[in-house]
Formats: structure tokens, C-alpha cells, sequence
């Protein structure tokens, strides 16, 4: 019997590492992406969406896509990375004119359960969780790209709030701290051999030229979410400080475990990435 593909929810910005771990899910056929959201980090929340909207249409899948929050849950404005040089436009399609809220408990509830991927901080899946009690009955795993157990992380520092809230939840909570992507060398030779296309060419040229921002968190996220067994995990309990050294990953025992990721084959992970891009 062949096993049901997972329904999956994207919730990102357009950073570099960010559009390529999206052009690779939009050529994925090990689950069903359902939907997609932006929260601020690299861009604001709407470049963000207009950027992730632009390259979807390119792929002519026209997934729901809504703009996500620029606040925390504090309601102060997050910073951003800086302003990307993408500009993907779209031309035949319209973000959700629902609130990102709406948008996510909509999908969970009408696909039963699905899985949430998310490389920003998580501002939005937070506010869902606040303002449907039952959403967490609809949402079978969370994928996190944040978190750093030596010192704060951007992620978690823009909005502690939001994160412990999720790992105060009963969901089941797997996190690729970024240290872990750090220790993975993305050469211009690697870059230059990959698989190029009208959709991804951009995308390439960009980390290409920027040696400064050529992480692999979002793609090393996504290769999680399809391939868990080739990563050694670490079940823990985990908070986040929000008083002191803010972002910061702590270990705790009082918290619900959640499964740490920490260790990963660096060569299978970079053959993933080329079989993503042939398709």
C-alpha cells in the first residue's frame, strides 16, 4: 500500500536560502504543499509575500499565500536582515485577503492534519495557536530552522514569546538549531554545477555572489522534513530566554521534549539538494 504524503504549510520570508528551500518544495513530490505564509526577517512581511508569490506562479502552481505579521507578540515591529535584491513578480495571482490566522487554521481543519515548516521567527503560528484553541489538534509536526544553544538566535530573539508558546504546546516539535547548518560549506564550485533553470537561475547567482549570506538553513530544513532518518536527534526539553540573554536556547527538564537535531551527513545532504534541483 503506498504511504500518504504529508499535507505541508510553509510558513518563511525570501532570503536567499529561504527562496532556494522554496524553489526545491514547489519541485518536491513527497508531499502535498497546501499553503504558505511570510513572516518578517530578511524583507518585510509583504516583500516577503510578493517575492514567494512571484516564484510560485513561475513554478504555475498558484498556491494560497498569505502576508504574515511584522510584529511580535508584543506588538513591537520586528527588524529585518535587509532588503533583498529579489523581485519576483507575479502577474496573474493575488495574496490570500484573509489574516494569516484565518489562513492556517483553514487549511489544518479542511486537510485534518498537516505539518508546519518555518525558517522565521514564529510570530504567526503562535497567533493561529492563540486564536484557535483546537488548532493543535490539527497540526501533526512543526519543523523549526532557529534556535542556537551558544548564544541567541535571531529567530527566537525577534519573538521569544512566540516560540515558547509552540514548545509549550503538545505538538511534536523538531528543531534544526543553526549551528548545525553553519558547520556545511557551500563552495562556488558546488553552486555553479547545480541545475539551472528560468525558475532558479536568480536564486543561484545570488548566493553565488554573496558570500556573506550563503547558508543552507531553509534547504537543510526542508531535506528534515523529507528525510528524517538521515539526522541524529537529541530529545530535550527547551526554552528560550526572554529576560536575559534573549534568544537564547536553554536545556530544561520541567518542558515537554522536543527533538534537537544534531548531526547530519553533509555529502547526502548536498546530493539531495542537486536531485531537488533536476526536477
Amino acid at each position: 500500500m503506498q504511504k500518504e504524503k504529508a499535507f505541508l504549510y510553509i510558513d518563511t520570508n525570501f532570503s536567499n536560502e529561504e527562496a532556494l528551500m522554496l524553489d526545491m518544495a514547489f519541485r518536491s513530490f513527497n508531499f502535498e504543499l497546501v499553503g504558505l505564509s511570510s513572516i518578517r526577517s530578511q524583507m518585510t512581511a509583504e516583500a516577503g509575500a510578493d517575492n514567494i508569490l512571484g516564484l510560485n506562479e513561475s513554478h504555475e502552481l498558484f498556491l494560497p499565500i498569505a502576508k504574515g505579521y511584522e510584529e511580535n507578540l508584543k506588538e513591537d515591529q520586528m527588524a529585518t536582515k535587509g532588503e533583498s535584491i529579489f523581485n519576483y513578480k507575479n502577474h496573474r495571482d493575488y495574496l490570500e485577503e484573509v489574516n494569516v490566522e484565518d489562513q492556517i487554521y483553514d487549511i489544518a481543519q479542511d486537510c485534518g492534519k498537516i505539518d508546519i515548516l518555518a525558517t522565521g521567527p514564529l510570530t504567526n503560528i503562535a497567533r493561529a495557536l492563540d486564536k484557535y484553541e483546537d488548532l493543535e489538534d490539527y497540526i501533526s509536526h512543526i519543523f523549526i530552522s532557529g534556535g542556537n544553544l551558544y548564544g541567541p538566535d535571531f529567530n527566537f530573539k525577534e519573538d521569544p514569546q512566540a516560540i515558547n508558546k509552540i514548545l509549550n504546546s503538545s505538538i511534536d516539535i523538531f528543531i534544526l538549531a543553526k549551528n548545525l547548518a553553519d558547520g556545511i560549506e557551500l563552495t562556488d564550485s558546488f553552486l555553479e554545477g547545480l541545475p539551472k533553470d528560468d525558475k532558479n537561475k536568480k536564486i543561484i547567482e545570488n548566493l553565488l555572489a554573496d558570500k556573506d549570506k550563503r547558508f543552507l538553513y531553509g534547504p537543510l530544513l526542508l531535506y528534515l522534513v523529507e528525510k528524517p532518518e538521515a539526522f541524529i536527534f537529541e530529545e530535550t526539553g527547551i526554552k528560550v530566554d526572554d529576560k536575559e540573554n534573549i534568544g537564547e536556547m536553554i536545556r530544561v527538564n520541567s518542558r515537554r521534549k522536543v527533538y534537537l537535531a544534531n548531526r547530519v551527513n553533509e555529502e547526502s545532504f548536498l546530493e539531495y539538494i542537486e536531485g531537488k534541483l533536476c526536477k
